[in-house]
This record gives structure tokens, sequence and C-alpha cells, in this order.
């Protein structure tokens, strides 16, 4: 057995025993091969051995704790069989199965079962589901906002949103601020700390908004000088030049003199408006930096107001000229757009300030304490269901662990001496709240901390996590002395906190390791990643050989997601046929499909890139991480539970027979239906009512057979759901269906196997109050989109191409990878809410003026908008980050070029880097492609891109790093595009040509008169073309809330659904009764969701009551059947359809055309004889002859197509029920 080669590195991490230790892990450095070697030599310390179950290991999701305990497994095995007697050996291996190696959720919901008693919850509770916690969420919040707005600034906050008309921006913030609370301990007190600042009286100047505008208009200030100062170098030397070509061009000396002058007045203002704004922006510099608010905001007040001319040359760029007029127009336009975010930075003095603060301070204090409501609802709820969230979890467990004050309860010391070490992988994705569990389960000192992560890989922002309380670490911990590890301290001493880098990278070739360093040490900077990109983060190549790697970078004409991917396509499809080498061991191989990833930012775009490989025959796996109700292996199951419920569900029955558990087809269930029958032979049965009749009839067929064999099978689990729970219910589904078989034996086997076990596992949890219980919770969860477990995780597939997002390819590698789809916009709906949080800054929001239209934001809610965007584009860094270093041998970037009519990236790029600011371009980044085309301008072989730049002198990057540059397009530079030619002579005409040409223009679509003729039509647009639109007043003023078409469509509901045998057999008793009879009825529809409740609660009856008595009711009861909102098509004449229309008929054999109409009937009443056509219309203000004149042409057209259908039977009377007129009107 050979032993791992470790590095110092590597070695020291494993060894160190002298404190707290952060490890700062790289990708690829193996990490998670060190933590297993650490945990193994803790336990065969041969001084201080330490049992495996003392071991606290923290890990990110469920997969990586098996894995992790799996290796520890693994490497105590092999020791075991070099040691055969070695019993302790034995021992720690069976300790290692109770270990706590899990999620921080998976250890609290451990720890609150075993000390339930200490907390107020039940000690039969369970984890909530998300659509349990999603209905229990919505009817907390319907309360909350009910009582709530029994507060006068309450409702001044939802102002400010939703103007009164709704309640659902105030809901959302509600439910904003509780989700942020709920990553951080104490958040009761966190919400009075948010607020102490909007309470503190004319104390703007000493918050940390104030700095942090201040800060941020200091730095685009500098930036704005630097580009301005370059802009006026380069304008000077452009002077200097044209100045001695326009005297050189002269011969004479007043000729010369004459030319010299006309230079200067050209150069005259420009370089004055250069030197101005520079001086300018140089004061603003200053003002900024001293955190002088006031002065900076009396000076740019006139700026503001239009009162004084803004830094740069706006209507001054005809005036320049010369080699660097490109590169000084650029300049000028970037500065002064800076300085426009500038005057939106510091946008009101501190007396405007203090206004806002006392028209914000009651508005933020009411949202606080409708927080406060929701989570004590909420709670409730949650305690009454005996339910628990993951948040709850972390929180109780913070209860069960430390007081009130943040002192470790008796508890708490009891379980951490429990724990010989705490080590906490992937350390960069914790947020506050777990930091302060892992800081009450370490000892009293914290000195056996063991925290491994890499600050450059922190990509759940979205999910709380919060890489500052790494980074805080990292950068106030000292360096592991001389990088070696220290003993174990003497006598008990506390050790002390230190930290270590682990950059060496195992996973990548050399040209793949310097293509990533080159550019992140480009683009990333402790404002932009959280962290220098610098010795201890920059990657290392743990692995040098003769095989090189190569990093390619394509720019392509445009940024469309189907030109990315026909390139990539095609050159995946180059790569396999030429076989382009790829690692294998020690030796090389040829590429094949299933070593190409496609890393995306998001999924959208997955169907154009799968579209595009498939077009070319390259199989391909979208990594689409999906609801696990929605994979197609796990709808079969849903569909059975359903019908185990309740049978008398067509389409689930249908769903169930048709699956793979009792392969049915669909030629069976037509078979069925059909041979099935109602004693009167016109009512429809339904499917189930179909297998019972098969199941009765007595035949002896085959097919009958199998049918009585799925009733059994059925009639066996419903019986069953009945009486166990609900895990064994799917047990027994599972074993007697084989259905777990079939699944293995799929494509894709394993995994859809492990996704049967997560749903029976969500299921076992949702289903604690029986099959209905579930089926509710399903539908919950269907709704919430998510059951809080998602398919199983996936990677690459044998033989295919594989296509992921970047945050799915966390922790996995790729022989060849493309980053593609780089010109997608960040997403900054983050900077961007109603209310904006921050766990150091507090909270802002925007305010309305009074009386005025929209909203502005108050200096808290710009300061915070900054903060998130900063933290937005850091994380998009780190995102980046994690793409590139998927690839082990090709790393394949695809870049648009991005150039407009208007627009040159590239030169507003080397704008900014030649000044000296490219710091700040990237700060103003919207894609990864900025950074890119940035980043590669300076690269060595960058040549093709500062040529589309101008040829501006830049600094190229010192680099061992050789890239494959190429542009997929003819894009010559600016200075190199040809001149305009002077017009040639226009040869004389041909006139047979002419004629020709005449000819062929001037020909006339033979069927122009189809043209306007429609193919389809409904009639009701046929009806509504003719009528005059009116306005009616919205719903909020109406006087019971409902539009007058809401409540039309009421009545129709009603009596699209209503009992008409049952309101027949009353509709000559007393009004009373009748009444009572129709409201019954109108509950009867609420309860079966026919009719929403809010609408059948605005029902007007007494017009319902008009109606049963009505002449058109009577013709109802009359009928041999009635038909309701019968649907037809139809074909008739275009010269019938354009009458109907109003418009002017067609001539000749366009009148005949034939032009498809449809519609639905309200009411068709059939007699032996004939046929009777009925419409309702809830029409107001208007007269019978109005209805007549207005609906005559949808009845004639409806009572055509009817005829059509019913032959020979027609239609002999057409009326109109005018629900407001209470009438009936024969049309």
């Amino acid at each position: 057995m050979s032993e791992t080669k470790w590095t110092p590195a590597q070695r020291a991490a494993i060894d160190d025993r002298g404190g707290a230790l952060l490890v700062s892990a790289a990708a690829g450095s193996g990490k998670t091969a060190v933590l297993t070697e650490r945990a193994v030599r803790l336990i065969t310390d041969p001084e201080h051995p330490v049992d495996a179950d003392r071991l606290l290991i923290v890990t990110f999701t469920n997969a990586a704790a098996a894995e992790l305990r799996a290796r520890i497994g693994q490497a105590l095995l092999r020791r075991s069989q070099a040691e055969p007697g070695n019993t302790a050996l034995r021992r720690q291996r069976m300790l290692l199965q109770r270990a706590p190696i899990c999620t921080i959720d998976a250890f609290c919901l451990d720890l609150l079962h075993k000390h339930f008693q200490a907390l107020d919850i039940p000690p039969d509770f369970t984890p909530a589901d998300p659509g349990s916690v999603e209905m229990l969420r919505n009817a907390a919040l319907s309360e909350t906002l009910e009582a709530a707005y029994q507060d006068a600034d309450f409702c001044a906050f939802a102002d400010l949103y939703g103007k009164g008309r709704t309640d659902k921006a105030a809901g959302e913030a509600v439910l904003q601020v509780y989700d942020f609370l709920r990553a951080l301990p104490d958040y009761d007190k966190k919400l009075d700390e948010m607020l102490a600042p909007w309470q503190d009286e004319n104390g703007f100047a000493r918050t940390c908004w104030h700095d942090i505008l201040m800060q941020e208009a200091a730095r685009s200030a500098r930036a704005a000088k630097e580009l301005l100062c370059a802009a006026l170098n380069d304008c000077r030397e452009d002077f200097v030049t044209v100045q001695a070509d326009a005297e050189a061009s002269k011969k004479t000396p007043a000729a010369k003199e004459k030319a010299v002058a006309a230079v200067n007045e050209k150069f005259a203002e420009p370089l004055e408006r250069l030197e101005n704004s520079a001086a300018l922006l140089g004061e603003v510099e200053r003002l900024a930096g001293a955190g002088e608010w006031t002065p900076l905001y009396d000076g740019l007040t006139p700026y503001v107001l239009g009162m004084e001319q803004a830094p740069g040359l706006k209507n001054m760029k005809k005036r320049l000229t010369g080699e660097h007029k490109d590169a000084v127009k650029t300049r000028a336009d970037e500065a002064a757009k800076l300085f426009e975010k500038i005057e939106d930075l510091i946008s009101c003095s501190l007396d405007e300030a203090e206004l806002d603060r006392k028209a914000a301070e009651p508005c933020l204090r009411a949202l606080f304490a409708a927080v406060r409501d929701f989570d004590a609802r909420f709670a409730a709820r949650k305690r009454e269901r005996r339910l628990l969230e993951f948040s709850d979890f972390e929180h109780l467990a913070l209860r069960l662990l430390r007081d009130a004050d943040g002192q470790p309860t008796e508890l708490c010391q009891g379980i951490r001496q429990g724990y010989a070490a705490v080590m906490v992988d992937e350390y960069q994705d914790t947020n506050a709240l777990q930091d302060a569990l892992y800081r009450c389960l370490a000892s009293p000192a914290g000195d056996d901390l063991f925290l491994v992560g890499d600050l450059k890989q922190s990509i759940y922002r979205f999910r709380q996590a919060d890489p500052s309380i790494f980074r805080e670490k990292l950068e106030s911990w000292p360096l592991l002395p001389g990088g070696e590890a220290r003993p174990r301290p003497e006598d008990g001493r506390p050790g002390e906190n230190a930290m270590l880098a682990l950059d060496a990278n195992f996973r990548s070739a050399p040209q793949v390791v310097a293509g990533i360093n080159f550019i992140f040490e480009q683009l990333m900077t402790p404002a932009l990643g959280d962290t220098a990109y610098g010795d201890g983060q920059r990657l290392v190549c743990g692995a040098p050989g003769a095989y090189e790697g190569s990093v390619e970078v394509h720019f392509l004409p445009d940024d469309a997601a189907e030109t990315d991917a026909q390139y990539i396509a095609g050159r995946i499809e180059a790569m396999v046929a030429s076989g382009e080498p790829v690692r294998d061991g020690g030796t090389t191989r040829p590429v094949q499909y299933e070593d190409c990833c496609v890393l995306l930012a998001a999924r959208g775009d997955f169907p154009a890139y799968a579209e595009a490989l498939t077009a070319r025959g390259i199989p391909v796996y979208a990594d689409a991480r999906e609801n696990l109700l929605d994979a197609p292996h796990i709808r079969p199951l849903i569909a059975l539970l359903r019908v185990i419920d309740n049978p008398a569900q067509d389409i689930y029955l249908a769903a169930a027979m048709l699956g793979p558990m009792f392969g049915f087809t669909d030629d069976d269930l037509v078979r069925l239906r059909a041979g099935a029958q109602t004693p009167d032979k016109r009512t429809r049965i339904s499917l189930y009512g179909a297998v019972l009749q098969a199941v009765q009839s007595g035949a002896e067929d085959d097919f009958t057979r199998r049918v009585q064999a799925f009733y059994q099978r059925l009639t066996a689990l419903r019986r069953m759901a009945r009486s166990v729970p609900v895990e064994e219910l799917l047990e027994e589904i599972f074993v007697s269906t084989g259905y777990l078989a079939a699944l293995g034996a799929m494509e894709n086997g394993q995994r859809r196997r492990e996704d049967a076990r997560r749903f029976a596992s969500f299921c076992a949890g949702a289903g604690a109050g029986g099959i209905s219980a579930l089926v509710r919770a399903i539908d919950a969860a269907t709704l919430a989109g998510s059951t809080g477990q998602e398919t199983a995780p996936g990677g690459a597939r044998p033989g295919c191409v594989t296509i992921m997002t970047i945050h799915r390819s966390k922790g996995l590698q790729f022989p060849v990878v493309f980053v593609a789809d780089t010109a997608r916009q960040f997403n900054a709906a983050d900077t961007r809410q109603p209310v904006l949080l921050h766990r150091v800054c507090g909270a802002g929001l925007r305010l309305r003026p009074e009386g005025g239209e929209g909203a502005y934001k108050t200096a808290a809610y710009t300061a915070l908008s900054t903060v998130h965007a900063a933290e937005m584009r850091s994380e998009q860094m780190r995102l980046l980050y994690v793409a590139l270093t998927r690839a082990q041998d090709k790393l394949i970037l695809t870049v648009p070029l991005g150039i407009g009519r208007t627009s040159n990236p590239f030169a507003k790029a080397a704008a900014f880097l030649a000044a000296g600011a490219g710091e700040t371009l990237n700060a103003q980044a919207g894609s990864f492609a900025d950074w890119l085309r940035a980043a590669l301008l300076v690269h060595p072989n960058g040549g093709p891109l500062r040529r589309l730049a101008g040829n501006l002198e830049l600094p190229f990057a010192d680099t061992r790093s050789t890239m494959a540059l190429t542009v997929q397009a003819d894009v010559l530079p600016p200075e190199e595009a040809p001149a305009e030619a002077e017009e040639p002579t226009r040869p004389e005409a041909d006139p047979a040509l002419v004629e020709t040409l005449r000819q062929g223009f001037g020909w006339r679509y033979p069927a122009a008169a189809l043209a306007d003729i429609p193919a389809k039509v409904s009639v009701t647009s046929l009806v509504h073309a003719a009528e005059q639109t009116t306005l009616e007043r919205p719903g909020f003023l109406s006087k019971d809330g409902l539009t007058a078409a809401e409540m039309g469509t009421a009545l129709h509901a009603f009596l699209e659904h209503a009992d008409f045998g049952a309101l027949a057999a009353v509709r000559d008793a007393e009004d009373a009764a009748v009444l009572a009879a129709v409201r019954a009825e109108r509950e009867r529809q609420a309860a079966a969701q026919l009719t929403s409740p809010a609408i059948a609660g605005k029902l007007d009856v007494y017009k319902i009551l008009r109606f049963l008595r009505s002449e058109a009711f009577r013709r109802i009861c009359g009928a041999e059947d009635v038909l309701r909102e019968l649907a037809f098509i139809t074909s008739l004449p275009a010269a019938e359809v354009m009458a109907a229309q109003g418009r002017a008929l067609p001539d000749g054999p366009a009148a005949d055309a034939g032009v498809l109409v449809q519609g639905i009937a309200d009411i068709v009443l059939i007699y032996p004889d004939h046929l009777e056509l009925l419409d309702y219309k809830t029409d107001r203000r208007k007269t019978p002859a109005d209805f007549v004149r207005a609906y005559r042409a949808q009845l004639e057209l409806y009572a055509r197509a009817i005829d059509k259908r019913f032959a020979p039977r027609r239609v002999t009377y057409k009326g109109i029920y005018s629900l407001e007129l209470g009438e009936l009107i024969e049309v």
C-alpha cells in the first residue's frame, strides 16, 4: 500500500494541534483528503487518541457527509487490515457509525430530539415540508396584515408601495425581513439595532450610511479625475501634433500663423473644459474623503440644477481631432457618468436626511412590529401542527446552548465536553447563526476548531451565506508560524488561532492554472471578490507534467444563446473528430463526449445548447436540478397515491394505469370506456366506474382479468392506507409492483431509485396524518414549488456532453469545460427591494413625496443599495472563479464581442485601464463578459482585442499563461475603417432590363382579395368588433368591491353549474323558499370549488329569483335535454363573416371562401322536432332593442353552426335573457 505524498502545507493542516486553525483551501487542493486524514490521525494518535464518535464534523450537504464518513471508514479499514490484532481500530470503526458527521441542520435536529424537554416544543415534532410551511406562512401572514392595518403607521408603510390598492408589497416586505433575520442569532435584538439609527435625531452624520456614501463618492471622483487627467494629457498631445501639422502645411508666415490660431481656437475650449472638470473632481474627491457632506452637497447642487456645465465634453466632441480623439471622447463620457453617479450618491442635504428620518422611522417601526407579530403567529401555527422548519432547528439549538446574555448554558458545557474536536467543511458558506452554534460547541477557548473553506468559492449568498465571517478570520488570524504544525499546548493552556493556505491545485493542468491565475490577478480584489488574489489565494500547480493543457477564448459576433451554442457544438464535434488529447492517469487519450461540460449561470438557456448539440448528433445530458414532484419517474407514484385516496379522479387513475406499475395502454383505456355505460345510456361514466363494471361483468377474457387484478391490488392498497403509516404503504407499493426494480433497470437507474427513496422520505414526514393529509401536502408542495428535496445530483452521464449550472458544478471536475453565456446580465434584484437589509449596515427604505407620484431613495437606501451591488458583484466574481476551476485539461471561454454602432466595450475598457482606473471599470461590470474583455486586453495574446480598442498603450501583464484567442467576426478597428468613396458615375440604364424589372415588380398576387379575410375568428370577436367600448368603475371603487364584468362572471358561472332540476322543483313556491334554494345551490358550488367563494358571496340572488320565474326558465324546464356551454366550430362563407363584422363584402370567389368560426353557446334546448337557443347577458344600460341590435349577428351565427351539428332539427327560436332587465327578448 503506497503512502500518500502530502505537501508541506497539507501535512501542517493534518498534524497541527496548537489551537484553532482556519484552512483556506483553494480549488482542487485536496481539502477533503486533508480533512479525512486529520480525522483518522486524531482517532489513531498514539499519545492522545480520540474516539471517532467524539469528532463533530459538519458538512454542507448530506452527500458530502456520507462521502466523508465512507472515506474515514475506508482509511480505518486499511489500517485495521495492516494491523489485524489491533482491537482499538475495530472499535473505532464501530464508533464511526454513530459519529456526528452531518450537516448543521441534521446535528441540530438530533440535539432537539435528545433535549426537547428543555424547550417549549412537543416531543413528537416532525420536520415540516415546504408545502406545509408555505400554507402556514400564508395563513399567519394574512392574520398579521389584518392586525397590522389597524396601525396607521403600517398603513403609511404599505402606501409607500401599494398605494392602498394591494397589500402584496407590504406582505412581501414582512416575509423578506423575517427570512433575513432568521439567518442571524438573537434576531429580535437585531430589529432594535436596525431601528436605532432611525431614532437618532440629527444623527445621519454618525451613521455608517454617511460613511459608505462618502467613501463611494470619493472612489468615483478619484476614478473620474484619473480619466479626465488621461484625457487631458491625450488632448494636449493631439493639440501639439495638430498644431505642428497645421503649421507645416502652410508656406507663408501669415498662413502659418492663421493655421495655428485656428488650431488654438479649436482646442482652447475642450482643453479648458477638461482642466476645469479634472479640478472639480479633485475637489469632490477631497471633500468626500474628508467626510464634508454639506460643502460637497452645496458644491454639487448647481450641477444638479443645470446652473453649471457638468464635467465632460458634452456638445464639444466635434471640435476634437487628432490621433487620440476617440480615447478622449470615451474617457470624458465615462467621467461624466461617474459624476452623475456622485450626484445620485449625495442626493440630499443633512436637513433633508433628517426629514426623511422622521418620515421613515414610524413606517419601519410598524414594519418591524408586524414582523414580530408574524413570527409569533407563524410559530404558534407550527406548534399546533407539531412542525418545525430547518431554521427552527438552528434557533432552538442555539437556545439550548446559550442564554439570553450569550453565555453558555450548563447543557452546552456538558455537550461541548463530549467533543474532542469540531471540524467544519465549506466554512465560507456559513451564516452568522451557524457560526454562533460552532462557537458554542467548541471548547471555551475555541482552540479545538478546525475550519476549512475557500472564500473564493462562497457562492450561496442567496441562501443567506455570509462570506464576511470567513473574511474576518482570514484577515485577523495570524499565519501558522513557519507554515508548520504546532504541538499540543502544555499544561492545559489554551491554543491560539492561526491561518494556513492550501494553494496547490492537483486538478488542473499547468496552462489551465496559469490562465485562471492570470484572469483573477487582473480582476479579484478585496472590494471585488472579498480577497486579494495574491499569495495564499493564487493557485499553484500541484501536478506539473509533460501535459500542459490549454485555455481558449473565442469572441463571437453577438450575444445570442443560439450563436454561442452552435459554436460550442461545432467545437466539441471538431475536438472529438480530431481526437484532441486529455489526461488519463499518467498518459493521455482522445477526448470523448462525456469529458465535456458546458457551464451556464442559469438554466433558462439549457434548451438552446441541448438543441445545438443534438442537431449535430452529439448525445447530451442537461443536469437541471428539478423539483422532485416534477420528475417523470415520481409522477406515477403521485398519481397512484391520489387514486388510493380517491379513485374517482379520471386523470390520476388513467395516469396510474398507464404508468409502468400496471402497464395498461391507451387502447386498453379506450376499450374500458367503450364497454361501460349507464342505465340511461346517455350519461358519461367515470373511468373508475368503467373499471367496476368490467370487474363485475363476469367476463373471462385476458383483458378483464387484467382489470380485475388491478382493481384487487388498488382495493388492497386503499384498505392498507386506512391502517398503516404512509411509509409502510409506500414500501408495499414498491414491493408489490416491483417499481424500484423497474426504476433500477432504466437509464440512470441508481439516480431514479434514489429519487424514489427521497420521495418516500418526504411522504413519511408529510403523511403523518394519513393518506388524505399526504395528498394535501403534495398539493401544497406543488404550489410551493418544492418538497425541500430535489432530484439526486447528477454529474456526468456516460457518453454524453453535460450541461449544468455553475452552482450545480461546485465540487465537480471535468476534463474539458466550456464557460458559456458569459454576456448574461447579473441579477441585481437585491439592490431594488422595497426594503434593503444588511447584517452590518441595517435597514433602508424608499419614501414617497407627499402628494407626489413615484418613490425616491433615502440616503440610507442608497447606501445599502451600494453595499448590496458591491456584494452581488463580489459573489459573481467568485461564481466565475468556481466555473473556471472546474476544468482539468482544457478551459474554453466563449465571449460576445459586444460591439455596436455606438458602443465598443474594448475601447471603454482600454480607456479605463490606460488611465489606471481598472478597479472602477470592474466595479461597474454587468456580466462575466465585461470582466473577461477587460482582463484579456492586457494578456500578451490579446493583440486582436487591443486593435479593436484603438491600439491604446496598455501595460502587458507578466504571465506564464498562453491562450488561444480568436475573434469570430470581421470587425475593423475604427481607425482602419475605409474612407467614404466618391459616388461613381451612374451608367446608362438598359431599357430591356428596365422593362423586365418593371413587369416583375408590378406582379400582383392572384389571391390578393383573400389577404384581408381571416382564416379563423370567434363569434365573440365578431360582436365586440362592432361594439363601442365603455369604461366602468374599477372594482375597488365599486360599492360591492366587484366590477360589472366580475358580477356578470358570477351570474354566468352560477347558471353554468346550477342544478336546474332542484331549482325547478321550487320555482312555483314562495319567494323565501326559492331564495333559500338559490343560496343552498350557491353554497354547493362554492364548496365544490365550481365558483370562487369571494365571487359567490357577491351573487345577486334576486336576479336569479327573477330568472327562475321567467319565460326563459319555463322553456328550459320544458325541454327534452339541455346543453350548457356548447362549444362549436364550423365553416361559413366569408361574405357572411364580413357582414357580421360590419366590413365591406368581398367580390368574386373570395365571397365564398370558407372561414372557420368558433364559439360557445350558453344554452341549447333540445325538443323532439326542433331546437331553441338562449343566451344570458348581463349588460347594463341597454334596452331590448339595444340587445337585438348588438347580438343579432352573434345568435344568427350560433344558430347556423348548431343547425349544421343537429340536422335535420333546426333552431326555431333565438332568445336573449337579460339578467339586468329580468326579461326574455326574442331575436
